[in-house]
Parts: structure tokens; C-alpha cells; sequence
């Protein structure tokens, strides 16, 4: 991912660790989920942002594959980047969600238990 240059190293690493251990089914759900949204927000930097900031609150909060990343979408509304998109960012999370019940995805986040 190009703009994973604005994320801090410990959650670039997660990021990285999490693609590698991927399926290539849950690969594909997180980049057309990641694409879908950027289609609402704009591909330009505001819109690579709020990816990011989406990124961050998977990993922080332990998810186990970045095809959770739908399920994440509606949290980002208020952090960091995100002001003035704030109608967009819900309403690329209906329409995330509508793929992932239409591809049968998980409701909640995945986790790995320790």
C-alpha cells in the first residue's frame, strides 16, 4: 500500500504481519471493501487518510485479518482527518456492509484468542 508511509512502524508491521497470513480470499474482500470506500471518499490524500485512521483502530483494537476492515469503517467518523467527511464515511460503512453480507463476511471483527 502506497500511503502506508503516514502510519507509525509498530502498526505498519502489524499491517504487514496480518497481509502475509492472509487468504487470498480475504485479500480480495479487503481490497474491494478498501476500494469501495475510497470510491466515496476520493483516492487523493483526505480520502487515503481516513483508510489509515481506519487501519489504525483495526489494529489497536487486535483484529486478526484486514478483511475485517467494513466492520471498522463507521469508527473512524471523528478521528484524526476525518472532519468534513463525516456523511461519507457512513455512508461508505452501508455500503461495505451490504458487501460483506452479500459475500457472507463475519458481523464481528476477528480476534485471535491467546
Amino acid at each position: 500500500m502506497v500511503f502506508l508511509d503516514i502510519l507509525d512502524e509498530a502498526n505498519e508491521n502489524k499491517i504487514v504481519a496480518l497481509w502475509k497470513t492472509m487468504t487470498e480470499s480475504d485479500k480480495a474482500h479487503f481490497i474491494n471493501q478498501v476500494a469501495l470506500a475510497l470510491s466515496i471518499w476520493g483516492s487523493d490524500v483526505k480520502g487515503k487518510k481516513v483508510v489509515v485512521q481506519v487501519l489504525r483502530l483495526m489494529t489497536n483494537n487486535g483484529t486478526s485479518t484486514l478483511a475485517d476492515f467494513g466492520l471498522y469503517v463507521d469508527r473512524a467518523v471523528g478521528t484524526e482527518g476525518t472532519a468534513g467527511l463525516e456523511d461519507k464515511i457512513k455512508r461508505a460503512s452501508l455500503i461495505i456492509e451490504g458487501y460483506r453480507i452479500k459475500n457472507a463476511l463475519a458481523s464481528e471483527p476477528h480476534h485471535e484468542l491467546f
